[in-house]
């Protein structure tokens, strides 16, 4: 009787091995081709990414070929450009899955060009012939850069190359001699950077000849005070012709002047999302305001990569100033500062606003239904913004306060 029970005992647990086995069997399955997916997407996500990089690269490079021969004010509409430009290379390699070893003068040329352009665009008139000059060597550079991307890319869609994992797997660790990476490639890259000579406009023989109205010392300790840290801890970079002065400390670029930062970057690959936009914003609000911006409204917010872009507006009496705009990047990751720009603050009295709003409405077709207004100055000048909407449109549209003439349009499709 014994035995016989034994024997049955024997079966129940064969039967729950087996039945255990290929349960184990179907999820290991199962996990094995979401795993497949998840790897197949993200390559694809990656591969997107390095292509955006490569085409911003270019674009920047085509920019800089047309500012050489740019007059009057078309040299402010292409600094503008090519600044846009080289923020959106550093954003699109900023969401590659390697370090920034790999990238370390990558991100220096885009951070300098997009530097020196932002102070080009920040001013009305032409270039002059040492800022020309440079534009020149910046495109080069540019042109240069953008063709060993494009053999990179070329490398990559023929399977030359292979795009790397962000996964913490042996094979990241010791991978296949036969395999090679796309960072082994941007660290060749890296050694063969087309060399940029020193810019004349914001250093070197031309700059000191340059009348110096901000005093060096002063701008380190303005740098210094906005990070939070000893002076002796930053790194000076160059300087620009006003005097304003570039400082680095690890991977962060900072300019500033005596009394303010003007701009900030960060080159740091930023992997995760552990803050939700809402802490973020809360958090470039706080940042903000400890800069010395408290009186600004939040305008829009833009994510791009694992990094959220805050910008805000500033006031002038009762209105909202589109001239004055600050725009602050935080890191999803840590929550901390990623990149910052300075707004220009507006001066003298705020201008009149000869028409009422009701009568700046008439410029705006029947199609849309306005849902409110605000006064706002934009060029210098008075203007009404209408939000509206036409069915599942979101339209904003600016009617100036003078002519009652329509001066800008942005549609988006509503959530």
């Amino acid at each position: 009787m014994k035995e016989k029970h034994k024997r049955k005992l024997r079966r129940v647990a064969l039967v729950y091995t087996v039945a255990a086995l290929v349960t184990l069997s179907l999820f290991s399955a199962l996990y094995f081709a979401r795993v497949k997916d998840y790897r197949c997407s993200s390559r694809y996500s990656y591969e997107l990414s390095f292509e955006q990089t490569a085409a911003a690269v270019g674009a920047l490079s085509d920019t800089l070929e047309k500012s050489r021969y740019a007059t009057g004010e078309l040299c402010h509409a292409l600094a503008s450009e090519a600044f846009a430009e080289a923020c959106a290379a550093k954003a699109a390699l900023a969401t590659l899955p390697f370090s920034t070893v790999e990238m370390e003068q990558t991100k220096g040329f885009l951070g300098k060009a997009g530097d020196f352009m932002h102070g080009l665009c920040s001013r009305a008139g032409e270039f002059s012939d040492d800022e020309r000059e440079d534009v020149l060597a910046l495109s080069d550079a540019a042109a240069a850069y953008s063709a060993l991307l494009l053999d990179m890319k070329d490398a990559l869609s023929c399977g030359e190359l292979e795009m790397d994992c962000r996964e913490k797997q042996l094979v990241n660790v010791l991978p296949s001699p036969a395999v090679r990476r796309l960072s082994e490639s941007f660290a060749e890259a890296e050694e063969n950077f087309p060399p940029l000579r020193e810019l004349k406009s914001v250093s070197g023989e031309s700059a000191v000849s340059l009348p110096q109205y901000l005093d060096p010392a002063r701008a380190r300790a303005a740098a210094a005070a906005f990070l939070n840290v000893s002076e002796d801890l930053l790194r000076e970079e160059y300087s620009y012709a006003d005097g304003s002065v570039a400082f680095s400390r690890g991977t962060v670029t900072l300019r500033a002047d005596e009394e303010r930062v003007i701009s900030l970057t960060d080159s740091r690959l930023v992997d995760t999302v552990n803050a939700s936009d809402k802490r973020a914003a809360d958090k470039a609000r706080e940042i903000l305001q400890s800069a010395g911006y408290g009186d600004m409204a939040e305008n829009s917010r833009r994510k791009s990569g694992n990094v959220l872009y805050v910008s805000f507006v500033g006031k002038h009496g009762d209105a909202l100033c589109l001239d004055c705009i600050a725009e602050i990047g935080v890191a999803l990751d840590n929550c901390t500062l990623y990149s910052f720009r300075a707004p220009e603050m507006p001066t003298g009295e705020a201008p009149d606003w000869p028409l009422s709003a009701e009568a700046a409405q008439a410029a705006l077709p029947a199609s849309l239904t306005p849902l409110g207004v605000k006064k706002v100055i934009a060029g210098g000048e008075p203007c009404y913004r209408f939000r509206c909407r036409d069915g599942e449109r979101a339209v904003t549209v600016l009617v100036d306060a003078v002519y009652a003439q329509m001066r800008e349009v942005e549609v988006s499709r509503e959530a």
